[in-house]
């Protein structure tokens, strides 16, 4: 399956990456984690796999800020060099290097680039303000979806499931599943993906929330917005809320949502998930609440639905099969094609420099 190699993928929440070994399959392949002790803690991402004999690194350990094989021994620093061998005369062998991978900590989360890392530039990762700033306090989880990660984002991206697949969680909204989507592309080619629904009773889930933000009883009629923005290539950040009817939204109350979706393998996603308030910073229960609301959502809903699309899928192209489309998928459907366009122009840009080099070969 091609992937685009050349973007910022969530690999772990920081707190996950400790003073260990850690591991995770991201794009199909394993890669061990590390924090360098020697230089602030940095994250250190490299190919688990020993270049000797084709051990998992993650079953070795780290011993004075170098990565140690644990079935003959070599040591590799964090530029991937190796630097000891404890076999015969020491000779460190020619090849024995690891393949170190860009990362960068930003929002709470530790960012791999799988691509080239000649193209690897920090400033591209999208801003996620409310993730580490004392004004919001956010909560935040990792799921793991037996699906693919474009199936994922469509779900994410898409409002018209909500009525059939989330019936007990609370979230459902017959004025907002009645509002018309609104699409808008930003320059850097983010895509926002808004619904509005007026006039109409909120979302049950609202009502705990709304008085734990000291607005009282939940008014029957009010004014709920669900904003979606898409990155590439797999990021989501919802602005979701409600306000009373005809009032501004500055005047209600709005979570912040994050979706950083990243592909383990072609059938299974590693889904990072955060919501973030404003109110009740300090209220563990309303936490535990929020996290186990939303593991439900996903886990006991949209992961039944999606398990079963993917079991049906199996590899069948998308778009081969024609899919009938709602209004509800003007998102998901720019996204799809956006994505698919970066990762074909990145599939030529790696072939092209592939087909010279042949042809030159050829010729001398």
């Amino acid at each position: 399956m091609a992937y685009l190699r050349n973007a910022w993928y969530v690999a772990a929440w920081s707190n996950e990456i400790g003073d260990g070994l850690f591991s995770r399959t991201i794009l199909g392949e394993s890669i061990v984690f590390f924090r360098d002790k020697q230089n602030d803690g940095r994250v250190i991402a490299a190919r688990n796999l020993c270049p000797h004999r084709f051990a998992p690194l993650d079953r070795g350990k780290l011993i004075d800020g170098t990565l140690e094989c644990a079935y003959h021994g070599l040591r590799f620093n964090t530029q991937g060099k190796c630097v000891f061998n404890p076999d015969g005369d020491g000779r460190l062998p020619a090849g024995a290097k690891l393949t170190i991978f860009p990362v960068v900590e930003r929002w709470k989360a530790a960012w791999i680039w799988m691509g080239d890392p000649a193209k690897a530039d920090a400033s591209t990762i999208p801003d996620y303000p409310f993730l580490d700033t004392p004004e919001w306090h956010p909560v935040c989880g990792l799921l793991k979806m037996r699906t693919n990660y474009r199936y994922v984002i469509d779900n994410l991206l898409d409002v018209a499931h909500v009525r059939m697949v989330h019936p007990t969680s609370g979230i459902y909204c017959e004025s907002l599943s009645k509002g018309k989507t609104e699409i808008n592309r930003d320059p850097n080619g983010a895509i926002w993906v808004k619904r509005l629904g007026v006039n109409g009773a909120p979302p049950p889930l609202f009502a705990g929330m709304w008085q734990a933000a000291g607005f009282g009883e939940l008014p029957t009629h009010m004014d709920h917005w669900a904003d979606a923005r898409w990155d590439t290539p797999s990021l989501i950040l919802n602005h979701v809320g409600i306000a009373v009817h005809g009032q501004p939204r500055e005047s209600g109350l709005e979570l912040r949502n994050t979706h950083f979706v990243t592909p383990e393998t072609e059938t299974t996603t590693l889904y990072f998930w955060s919501t973030s308030r404003t109110f009740a910073l300090d209220d563990t229960d309303l936490d535990r609440s929020v996290l186990a609301g939303t593991e439900h959502l996903f886990v006991d809903e949209d992961a039944v639905m999606l398990n079963a699309v993917q079991e049906a899928m199996g590899d069948q192209d998308f778009w081969a099969l024609k899919p009938a489309l709602l209004q509800a998928d003007i998102g998901p459907v720019a996204a799809r094609r956006a994505l698919d366009k970066l990762i074909a122009d990145e599939q030529r840009e790696v072939q092209i420099p592939a087909k010279a080099a042949i042809s030159e070969a050829v010729s001398t």
